[in-house]
């Protein structure tokens, strides 16, 4: 999904208690406005848009962006991270702002704190303030925020935090401006009661390992297969969190074209990861890892097909596996150390989240990346190139291009299925046949299951176990009466059958 695409499916939303449209640039209501998202769970500002979702367009956006910069970063009190974009719909120039909810509330504006209320923007009661003083102080007990026994001053890289300092200011996302170390991590949270707190040490101690040992990050590359014979490289980092990105973007900038050897058609396939993608999933990993747990860490493994990032923190309870790759919202796991991230612009130089993410390896050729989330942590696994089309065809009258699209949907749906606790495990086999029931139906509409056993030369109970997995998955649906109606492919399945041009070819598909 592309920016534009995003931008669309947000107007077709509508705006809501985390999105707002604006015809034109008002600063002050801007203000108010992004100050009610930072008070509530964050949200979006389409500015260049008709409250009815009309495309109206922004003249010399450029110059509205720089201006909104540098009101917003000293407007809104305390600081708060805000992004703010230049963007095309319609071929025309908005601007989109957006923040998370914040992580020091209450946050004002010229003296008042404002609250939303539905889609529109009010001042807050004097409950709401108490609600959100609260919550605050809830917020100065994470972990992030406590003291780093016996960390001095003399442990901590005064020229990257003086970098910092400097970065912040260039791209108009702070406004410290002193050279003051101390006080920069006062002013930032990092340095409270004289002491220095654990996101501090992450961010910018020398030895952090000293005083956080679950800093570290393991980088394995393997040759071929997961056997010690077969490594290439095994090193763990052991730094900061500027340092440890900083080392993997040159290492990731230099793996450079990949090559797998496709045994089918006795063929070497070349492919490059892309660079953006892997250095987004490596930053997000960093600043959302759970630093809180001694035991918890970061591991990369990288294959000759394939690119994991393997972190030991969660997704936020209100955000699924599924979502991931379309607009969503969703709160930062360590919001201090995400805003000295944010400071140092490292999150727009690398993209724009997670569907841009996805974007990325579209754009190479390469398949979609598959997020999971488990007990032990949340793993993001780059893959290698789609499979390439094969010589002929196969036993059932398919082209592996159309078999590759209908494969890779359905494979989709139902690893998103059990993520989401749709569905249990399912295994590779069954795997195999609902994609093969699928095939069926999109070439066979209508179909009862008798019909479908019999051209899969199975049982019908069997069949039907398929089907009710495919039917709890959404991918088909029974339409008619029991004993005259048939199945048919969902909106569900047809979208991205069409999206990857694998409805049609090759299939004799009625509607």
């Amino acid at each position: 999904m592309n920016e534009e695409q995003l931008i669309e499916d947000l107007l077709k939303e509508g705006e809501s208690d985390q999105l707002e449209f604006k015809e034109v640039v008002r600063k002050d209501d801007v203000a108010k406005v992004l100050c009610s998202f930072l008070n509530g769970k964050g949200g979006r500002i389409l500015i260049g848009i008709s409250d009815k979702g009309k495309v109206i367009g922004i003249s010399n956006a450029d110059k509205h962006v720089e201006e909104l910069k540098l009101f917003l970063v000293s407007a809104i009190i305390p600081e708060a991270p805000i992004n703010i974009a230049l963007d095309r719909a319609e071929d025309k120039d908005i601007i989109t702002i957006k923040v998370y909810g914040g992580s020091k509330q209450p946050y004002l504006f010229d003296g008042s704190i404002y609250y939303r209320k539905g889609a529109s923007t009010v001042k807050a009661t004097s409950q709401q303030i108490s609600e959100l003083i609260h919550g605050r102080q809830k917020a100065e007990q994470h972990w992030e925020r406590k003291p780093a026994i016996g960390v001095d001053l003399d442990d901590l890289d005064n020229k990257l935090i003086l970098s910092t300092i400097k970065e912040s200011l260039e791209n108009h996302r702070g406004n410290y401006k002193s050279n003051d170390v101390l006080e920069f991590l006062t002013h930032y949270g990092l340095f409270q009661n004289g002491s220095f707190t654990h996101a501090c040490v992450v961010l910018f101690a020398k030895n952090p390992a000293r005083y956080v040992p679950q800093i570290r990050v393991r980088l394995t590359e393997y040759a071929e297969g997961k056997t010690d014979r077969s490594l290439l490289r095994d090193e763990v980092l052991e730094d900061n969190l500027f340092t440890i990105q900083d080392k993997l973007e040159r290492y990731i900038n230099n793996l450079g074209v990949r090559s797998i050897f496709e045994e089918k058609q006795w063929k070497r396939v070349d492919f490059k990861f892309p660079i953006k993608a892997l250095q987004e999933g490596v930053i997000n990993a960093l600043m959302h890892r759970d630093y809180s747990s001694p035991s918890s860490g970061v591991s990369i493994s990288v294959y000759p097909d394939s690119f994991v990032i393997s972190n030991s923190g969660h997704l936020p309870d209100d955000l699924k596996v599924s979502e991931l790759k379309k607009s969503h919202r969703s709160h930062p796991v360590n919001p201090d150390i995400a805003h000295i991230v944010f400071l140092r612009g490292l999150i727009d130089k690398l993209g724009r989240g997670t569907v841009k993410l996805v974007e990325e390896c579209r754009k190479e050729g390469l398949k979609d990346p598959i997020w999971k989330d488990t007990i032990d942590g949340v793993t993001l696994t780059f893959q290698g190139p789609r499979a390439l089309p094969k010589k002929g065809r196969e036993t059932d009258g398919e082209s592996d291009g159309v078999n590759d699209g209908v494969n890779e949907a359905v494979n989709t749906l139902i690893n998103d299925g059990v993520n989401d606790g749709v569905i249990g495990e399912v295994n590779d086999g069954v795997k195999k046949e609902i994609i093969k029931v699928i095939r069926i139906i999109r070439d066979n509409e209508g179909l009862k299951a008798l019909d479908i056993a019999t051209k899969r030369g199975k049982s019908k109970p069997t069949i039907e176990r398929y089907l009710k997995l495919a039917k709890d998955l959404e991918i088909i649906e029974f339409k008619g009466a029991p004993k005259k109606g048939g199945y048919f492919l969902t909106r569900k399945i047809t979208d991205r059958l069409q999206g990857q041009g694998s409805l049609n070819d090759g299939a004799n598909h009625t509607k």
